[in-house]
């Protein structure tokens, strides 16, 4: 059969339906799901009370356009701002991807500030479109020019990067030769790098310049909001009150299209005449399942459930450190990374073999990805210690 559909870099493992923890392909084949959508899934797949809730609001046949009102948007809004990182945040910009929320976060920084730099972490993904594409790392040459406006400072790897002092440093000297800088933007946990956290110091640190220099503070977590962290939100392991805070993937769970950005109330202000318009932001039957989603994850307390059972993961995980390709084994709650590298000397990656890694779990029946040289994994917030024993047996049995 010809293929129509421009995919890239997608493995063919046709997914036909899925339930709690495990995806089942067309053919009846069951995998272990580590991956969860990356950041996306939360509270398992086939989860009943999501499906209610949105069958309950296809009952209304609506969709109702940004130039009208609707009362679920103002209560959804509410509910983000209430459990938001940052008792400051006061308004939440309706988005319908993480890529969108990130973009306002740009849009929002240069338009609160009148100043046009974006400083970031290199290495590190933010979204798909020109703005999030050229803060983080995917502009691509053959998509060149990326977009004008934004520094990076190098990520402080913990096999391979400069120590985070150093960043500290080259962040003071930045901000000290240009009056330009709008915000500071990252994530709190570098996901697509590898399942990297910093140390406890390290944000906290980088917020003080910010805060004595006028700088915006923004925190992107679209992969690591909602709990995979062990935390309700990757800003609250470091103790940071982002100023713009973006929201999306596991917003939803995976049910639905939608995303957000939650900004101050100075920031609103500054900002109240700029372009928001989004066709698909928070469309009422997306929003009810994310609602839904929302109220799952706070009602249960899921990120302690990925606290607890990603640190028996990674417990049982660090029996393989000492195998030759191992450089390292990280993670925080439910976020984890293997780095693959060619020898324990240098640490130089191995991408070809973390790849090879990556096929033979699948063919065993465990899905991860790869972050460069990491297996990555992100599994559900209702994993556990029992399915982590069965995803070390299959690593096991592949290393």
């Amino acid at each position: 059969m010809p293929h129509k559909l421009a995919s890239y870099l997608s493995r063919r493992i046709p997914i036909d339906h899925g339930d709690g923890c495990f995806l089942y392909d067309e053919k009846g084949k069951e995998y272990l799901d580590c991956i969860a959508g990356w950041c996306v899934g939360s509270v398992g797949w086939k989860n009943e009370e999501i499906k209610k809730a949105i069958v309950a609001e296809a009952e209304y046949g609506r969709y109702v356009p940004a130039f009208l009102q609707f009362r679920g948007w103002e209560e959804f809004a509410e509910l983000l701002i209430k459990i938001s990182p940052n008792p400051k945040l006061a308004r939440a910009i309706r988005c319908a991807s993480g890529s969108e929320a990130v973009e306002f976060a740009i849009k929002c920084a240069r338009a609160a500030t009148g100043k046009q730099d974006i400083v970031s972490i290199d290495g590190v993904y933010h979204g798909h479109t020109y703005g999030a594409a050229s803060v983080g790392d995917a502009c691509h040459p053959s998509m060149g020019p990326c977009a004008p406006g934004f520094l990076k400072l190098p990520l402080p790897h913990p096999l391979r990067g400069p120590s985070e002092s150093a960043v500290i440093a080259e962040f003071e000297k930045l901000v000290l030769n240009r009056k330009t800088i709008a915000a500071f933007l990252s994530e709190p946990v570098w996901t697509n790098a590898g399942a990297i956290a910093p140390s406890p110091s390290f944000y906290p640190a980088i917020e003080r310049i910010c805060r004595k220099n006028k700088i915006l503070f923004i925190m992107d977590e679209v992969a690591t909001g909602f709990g995979h962290c062990g935390t309700l939100f990757g800003s609250q392991l470091w103790g940071v009150k982002p100023d713009i805070l973006c929201l999306g993937k596991a917003i939803t769970g995976g049910y639905a299209t939608l995303a957000a950005t939650l900004i101050t109330q100075s920031i609103y202000l500054r900002t109240f005449r700029m372009p928001s318009y989004v066709t698909f932001g928070w469309v009422p039957l997306d929003l009810a399942a994310a609602r839904a989603n929302v109220e799952i994850i706070t009602r249960d307390r899921l990120w302690e459930n990925a606290k607890n059972v990603g640190a028996y993961f990674l417990e049982k995980l660090q029996k393989f450190k000492d195998r030759p390709n191992i450089g390292d084994i990280r993670g925080v709650g439910l976020v984890l990374g293997i780095e693959i590298v060619k020898n324990k000397k240098n640490n130089a990656p191995h991408v070809v073999k973390a790849l090879l890694l990556q096929n033979a779990c699948t063919r065993r029946g465990l899905l991860l990805e790869i972050a460069g040289n990491t297996l990555f994994m992100t599994p559900s917030l209702i994993f556990t210690k029992e399915l982590a024993d069965r995803a070390v047996a299959i690593l096991d049995s592949v290393l």
